[in-house]
């Protein structure tokens, strides 16, 4: 069950699954989530890497929260720090090193 708290209004909401839109909404903070199954799928987040670099800074923070950055920390990031730190997923980045070391 993933638990959402609203800042602003002091609302809890439970949901059986991550929400995309409040994960978006800076007012809107996960406040406990789901322990994830061996046997379950993987989230579709860390399936597709990260968001495009277009996408909005609150994007940018739920990734490097769901990679296991601290929310706080990725809050005082700037967006460009966060798209530096975060941009290239890891298997682009190990093929980038193992081209690196081949030239």
């Amino acid at each position: 069950m993933f638990i959402y708290h609203n800042r602003n209004t002091g609302d809890t909401v439970q949901l059986p699954e991550r929400d995309p839109i409040l994960d978006c909404w800076s007012n809107w903070v996960l406040v406990s989530e789901a322990d994830p199954s061996p046997s379950g799928p993987e989230p579709a987040q860390q399936a597709s890497g990260p968001p495009p670099e277009s996408a909005n800074k609150q994007a940018w923070i739920s990734y490097a929260i769901a990679r296991g950055m601290d929310e706080k920390d990725a809050r005082t990031l700037s967006k460009a720090a966060l798209v530096e730190e975060f941009g290239v997923d890891d298997q682009q980045e190990e093929e980038e090193n193992e081209s690196d070391g081949q030239s």
